[in-house]
């Protein structure tokens, strides 16, 4: 037996994972409930009950639920980064890698978890009762959000990756496609169109190698 006060390795390994699995389910459950119900519609306790616990429990580790929304955002925010860190731009012309990011993007902009971050987002950096904190944090997510898709795209310009301003231009450009093309799919039920998609490309690797020639690069 242990001297007084001291605790075994195994019960502290045994409540770290009880504490680990209840983070897990509450996070699943405020993502899942925002879907079923809406972001404004979800209230704390319904999420304690989707997670099969009570709002104690949630407080306990979260603590507030502005702080809870922001470990949403938090926990989505370390996946993408496994996800954008196995990512790469494939393809042997600028056309190929565009198309190979644009695949990427589109996967993530389609999920049902990137409606709720969004939500999430611009509520906790539009809602003047989100504290300055959570509002500086919330804030450096979008930031960092963006700056993370900006090596995949270097990889896709070639030659040209080391000019920035050709780099940000071609995500922003498809970004803001996909962006609109996934909110107008969700309102219309259109199925995704192939050739309006592949004239965006073609489009955008025009701009960018036309650009980068005139700077004195040239783009396979």
């Amino acid at each position: 037996m242990p001297p007084k006060g001291q605790r075994t390795p195994v019960m502290t390994r045994r409540r770290r994972s009880d504490g680990e699995l209840t983070r897990r389910k509450v996070l699943d459950a405020a993502v899942k409930s925002i879907l079923a119900n809406g972001y404004y519609q979800t209230s704390s306790n319904q999420i304690a009950r989707t997670a099969g616990v009570t709002w104690g429990t949630i407080q306990h580790q979260f603590g507030t639920r502005e702080t809870l929304m922001l470990e949403v955002l938090n926990d989505e925010w370390a996946r993408m980064q496994d996800e954008i860190a196995a990512a790469r731009a494939e393809g042997e012309t600028l056309e190929e890698r565009l198309d190979s990011m644009m695949a990427f993007l589109a996967a993530h902009y389609a999920s049902t978890t990137y409606l709720v971050l969004l939500e999430i987002l611009l509520d906790l950096t539009q809602d003047p009762n989100t504290s300055a904190e959570t509002r500086k944090a919330a804030l450096a997510h979008g930031r960092s959000l963006s700056r993370a898709w900006q090596p995949l795209f270097a990889q896709a310009l070639g030659d040209a990756a080391n000019d920035e301003e050709l780099v940000r231009y071609a995500f922003k450009a498809l970004r803001g496609y996909l962006i609109g093309d996934s909110i107008a799919s969700r309102i219309t039920r259109a199925g995704i169109d192939k050739g309006e998609r592949r004239f965006v490309i073609q489009g955008v690797a025009a701009a960018v190698r036309a650009e980068a020639l005139s700077r004195g690069t040239r783009i396979k």
